[in-house]
Protein backbone atom coordinates (compact mmCIF):
# COMPACT_ATOMS: atom_id res chain seq x y z
CA UNK A 1 0.00 0.00 0.00
CA UNK A 2 0.93 3.51 -1.10
CA UNK A 3 1.14 5.79 1.87
CA UNK A 4 -1.28 9.04 1.81
CA UNK A 5 1.02 12.72 2.36
CA UNK A 6 1.76 13.10 5.79
CA UNK A 7 -2.06 14.46 6.89
CA UNK A 8 -2.22 17.64 10.18
CA UNK A 9 -3.81 16.55 12.58
CA UNK A 10 -5.96 19.60 12.76
CA UNK A 11 -9.31 19.33 11.84
CA UNK A 12 -9.50 22.62 9.74
CA UNK A 13 -7.04 21.27 7.19
CA UNK A 14 -8.79 18.62 6.04
CA UNK A 15 -10.71 19.64 2.95
CA UNK A 16 -14.20 20.94 4.12
CA UNK A 17 -16.42 23.90 2.51
CA UNK A 18 -16.79 27.02 4.48
CA UNK A 19 -19.99 26.14 5.25
CA UNK A 20 -18.76 23.12 7.39
CA UNK A 21 -16.23 25.20 9.37
CA UNK A 22 -19.02 27.70 10.03
CA UNK A 23 -21.67 25.27 11.73
CA UNK A 24 -18.44 23.37 13.55
CA UNK A 25 -17.82 26.85 14.83
CA UNK A 26 -21.38 27.41 15.84
CA UNK A 27 -21.64 23.91 17.90
CA UNK A 28 -20.56 23.71 21.23
CA UNK A 29 -17.78 21.15 22.00
CA UNK A 30 -20.13 17.74 22.77
CA UNK A 31 -22.05 18.69 19.27
CA UNK A 32 -18.36 18.87 17.67
CA UNK A 33 -16.97 16.20 18.64
CA UNK A 34 -20.14 13.80 17.70
CA UNK A 35 -19.83 15.41 14.52
CA UNK A 36 -16.09 14.31 14.14
CA UNK A 37 -16.66 10.80 15.79
CA UNK A 38 -18.96 10.09 12.85
CA UNK A 39 -16.68 11.17 10.59
CA UNK A 40 -13.76 9.08 11.96
CA UNK A 41 -15.82 6.02 12.35
CA UNK A 42 -16.90 6.59 8.65
CA UNK A 43 -13.25 6.98 7.34
CA UNK A 44 -12.60 3.84 9.56
CA UNK A 45 -15.47 1.90 7.77
CA UNK A 46 -14.25 2.49 4.19
CA UNK A 47 -10.64 1.70 5.08
CA UNK A 48 -10.59 -2.20 4.74
CA UNK A 49 -12.69 -1.83 1.40
CA UNK A 50 -10.47 0.89 -0.34
CA UNK A 51 -7.35 -1.09 1.34
CA UNK A 52 -8.89 -4.10 -0.55
CA UNK A 53 -9.39 -2.50 -3.79
CA UNK A 54 -5.83 -1.32 -3.74
CA UNK A 55 -4.70 -4.26 -3.34
CA UNK A 56 -6.52 -5.91 -6.39
CA UNK A 57 -5.50 -3.01 -8.47
CA UNK A 58 -1.61 -3.62 -7.18
CA UNK A 59 -2.08 -7.33 -8.03
CA UNK A 60 -3.69 -6.79 -11.86
CA UNK A 61 -0.80 -4.18 -12.21
CA UNK A 62 1.84 -6.37 -11.33
CA UNK A 63 4.25 -7.28 -14.81
CA UNK A 64 4.62 -10.40 -16.37
CA UNK A 65 7.11 -12.89 -14.83
CA UNK A 66 10.23 -12.25 -17.62
CA UNK A 67 9.98 -16.48 -17.57
CA UNK A 68 7.13 -16.27 -19.87
CA UNK A 69 9.40 -14.30 -22.37
CA UNK A 70 11.94 -16.83 -21.45
CA UNK A 71 9.70 -19.91 -21.96
CA UNK A 72 7.43 -18.82 -25.19
CA UNK A 73 6.94 -22.58 -26.16
CA UNK A 74 4.77 -23.50 -22.78
CA UNK A 75 2.36 -20.67 -22.40
CA UNK A 76 0.23 -22.28 -19.23
CA UNK A 77 3.69 -22.62 -17.64
CA UNK A 78 4.26 -18.74 -17.36
CA UNK A 79 0.61 -18.31 -16.18
CA UNK A 80 1.20 -20.91 -13.57
CA UNK A 81 3.89 -19.30 -12.53
CA UNK A 82 2.38 -15.99 -12.50
CA UNK A 83 -0.60 -18.58 -10.22
CA UNK A 84 2.15 -19.74 -7.86
CA UNK A 85 0.46 -23.23 -8.78
CA UNK A 86 3.24 -25.47 -10.83
CA UNK A 87 2.77 -29.17 -10.85
CA UNK A 88 5.28 -31.91 -10.36
CA UNK A 89 4.67 -32.90 -14.16
CA UNK A 90 4.95 -29.44 -15.55
CA UNK A 91 8.50 -29.41 -13.93
CA UNK A 92 9.09 -32.86 -15.21
CA UNK A 93 9.04 -31.89 -18.55
CA UNK A 94 11.10 -29.11 -18.61
CA UNK A 95 15.11 -28.95 -19.21
CA UNK A 96 17.82 -27.96 -16.68
CA UNK A 97 18.01 -24.68 -18.34
CA UNK A 98 14.66 -23.91 -17.64
CA UNK A 99 14.23 -25.01 -14.24
CA UNK A 100 17.37 -22.28 -13.29
CA UNK A 101 15.65 -19.81 -14.65
CA UNK A 102 12.75 -20.16 -12.75
CA UNK A 103 14.85 -20.43 -9.64
CA UNK A 104 16.51 -17.39 -10.33
CA UNK A 105 13.13 -15.84 -11.02
CA UNK A 106 11.73 -16.83 -8.12
CA UNK A 107 14.67 -16.00 -5.86
CA UNK A 108 14.42 -11.84 -7.63
CA UNK A 109 10.97 -12.43 -6.67
CA UNK A 110 11.77 -13.26 -3.21
CA UNK A 111 14.33 -10.64 -3.06
CA UNK A 112 12.06 -7.81 -4.51
CA UNK A 113 9.17 -9.08 -2.21
CA UNK A 114 11.04 -8.62 1.31
CA UNK A 115 12.53 -5.30 0.23
CA UNK A 116 8.99 -3.81 -0.38
CA UNK A 117 7.65 -5.56 2.88
CA UNK A 118 10.73 -3.81 4.34
CA UNK A 119 9.23 -0.61 3.13
CA UNK A 120 6.11 -1.09 3.88
CA UNK A 121 7.02 -2.02 7.58
CA UNK A 122 8.84 1.24 8.25
CA UNK A 123 6.04 3.60 6.64
CA UNK A 124 3.78 0.98 9.22
CA UNK A 125 5.76 1.89 12.09
CA UNK A 126 5.77 5.91 10.87
CA UNK A 127 2.56 5.81 10.78
CA UNK A 128 2.00 4.33 13.88
CA UNK A 129 3.97 6.70 15.87
CA UNK A 130 2.34 9.73 13.87
CA UNK A 131 -1.21 8.37 15.09
CA UNK A 132 -0.16 8.01 18.61
CA UNK A 133 1.11 11.47 18.56
CA UNK A 134 -2.20 12.79 17.10
CA UNK A 135 -4.15 10.56 19.29
CA UNK A 136 -2.33 12.24 22.44
CA UNK A 137 -2.58 15.24 20.43
CA UNK A 138 -6.61 14.57 20.69
CA UNK A 139 -6.34 13.61 24.15
CA UNK A 140 -4.72 16.89 25.65
CA UNK A 141 -7.22 18.96 23.15
CA UNK A 142 -10.39 17.08 24.55
CA UNK A 143 -9.05 17.58 28.47
CA UNK A 144 -8.71 21.67 27.52
CA UNK A 145 -11.77 22.09 25.98
CA UNK A 146 -13.66 20.42 28.64
CA UNK A 147 -11.96 22.07 31.34
CA UNK A 148 -13.23 25.31 29.22
CA UNK A 149 -16.32 24.57 28.81
CA UNK A 150 -16.61 23.76 32.53
CA UNK A 151 -14.53 27.13 33.45
CA UNK A 152 -16.78 29.17 31.25
CA UNK A 153 -20.10 27.25 32.78
CA UNK A 154 -19.12 27.73 36.23
CA UNK A 155 -18.42 31.39 35.13
CA UNK A 156 -21.90 31.73 33.11
CA UNK A 157 -24.34 31.91 36.86
CA UNK A 158 -22.24 34.11 38.68
CA UNK A 159 -22.96 36.67 36.06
Amino acid sequence: LLPQSKQSSSYSDRDTTEEDSESLEDMDFLSRQKKLQAEAKMALAMAKPMAKMQVEVEKQNRKKSPVADLLPHMPHISECLMKRSLKPTDLRDMTIGQLQVIVNDLHSQIESLNEELVQLLLIRDELHTEQDAMLVDIEDLTRHAESQQKHMAEKMPAK
